[in-house]
């Protein structure tokens, strides 16, 4: 039975030390203490935890044994390390799904369309996939922000779907290029010029519900990155660079909405926050110390 302690140490420690304690959590009190709180499997690994304050060189005020955790608990922990996992996948997937559906979703030329029809079709398909994932996402993560904060859990996953229905639609005027470019072989002179301009209508169409759909995907990112910080989910610096990211999804998509053409370029951030947060709840999982304070209540 894992058993949650609360390690008090002299002197102030920074929340990067999260990792070297094994993902316990970190309060920096008035005293001029720090107080290390998480759960402890067996005596063992308490050692090995007192060993770490020990090798810090910071002098040791005290330990204390909180509370046992059911086994019910430890299932839910558990659970919520699960969901971090496909979490974190779906993050790696839709980054890439998301930049291959740019790929070969790209139109082009009127006249192209027909001969390209089935990678077209293809690219519209895996942003719809996106926008599924994107649907997970807000469903998956709904469970554990409530814990701390029902109104947080709710904001993202109304966000979530929101983004995940705009991008559905940015997907249909993709495919309606195809219907548009078999009639463009057949049509006469006098056809051209309106099946052209339909086609530039439908690529404007999309562009503009693609941006939509980022400036709502900004709005869920910045409800998400609160609730990890008010839940201390993931590291601080995780937080911190969440809020830059998405903070630069949402600004640069009203000025492409507005005209100025940034080139994705108010992407970078926020895409590699995605891939990087994927590849750490992968590996780390959320901070099982906050499910297990969440329990104690």
């Amino acid at each position: 039975m894992a058993v949650k302690y609360q390690i008090r140490i002299e002197g102030h420690l920074g929340s990067q030390w999260a990792d070297w304690f094994d993902g316990f959590s970190i309060t920096l009190e008035a005293d001029g203490k720090t107080l290390l709180s998480g759960p402890v499997p067996d005596q063992p690994a308490l050692y090995g935890l007192l060993r770490k304050v020990r090798d810090l060189g910071l002098p040791l005020v005290s330990v204390n044994q909180v509370h046992s955790i059911k086994g019910e608990n430890i299932m839910a922990v558990n659970t919520y390390r699960t969901t971090a996992k496909v979490v974190g996948a779906l993050y790696i997937l839709g980054f890439v799904v998301g930049i291959a559906g740019s790929v070969l979703g790209t139109p082009g030329q009127l006249d192209t369309v027909s001969a390209r029809s089935m990678m077209i079709a293809i690219g519209a398909l895996l942003w719809v996939i996106a926008a599924a994932g994107d649907t997970a996402h807000g469903v998956m993560m709904f469970p554990i922000l409530k814990q701390n904060n029902e109104r947080i859990a709710l904001g993202y996953f109304g966000a979530r779907i929101v983004e995940a229905a705009v991008i559905a639609i940015s997907a249909l005027f993709i495919l309606l290029q195809i219907p548009l470019g078999v009639e463009f072989l057949k049509a006469s002179t006098s056809e051209i010029p309106y099946l052209q301009f339909l086609s530039v209508l439908f690529v404007q169409s999309q562009a503009y519900s693609y941006q939509i759909g980022m400036i709502a995907l900004g709005m869920a990112g910045l409800t998400l990155c609160y609730g990890f910080y008010r839940a201390k989910l993931v590291p601080q610096l995780f937080v911190v660079w969440g809020f830059i990211g998405y903070v630069s999804f949402l600004l640069g998509s009203m000025l492409e909405v507005l005209g100025f053409n940034l080139q994705l370029l108010h992407t970078l951030p926020g895409g590699l926050w995605e891939m990087s947060i994927g590849v750490w709840l992968i590996a780390k999982g959320f901070n099982s110390a906050a499910f297990v304070s969440e329990s104690a209540k």
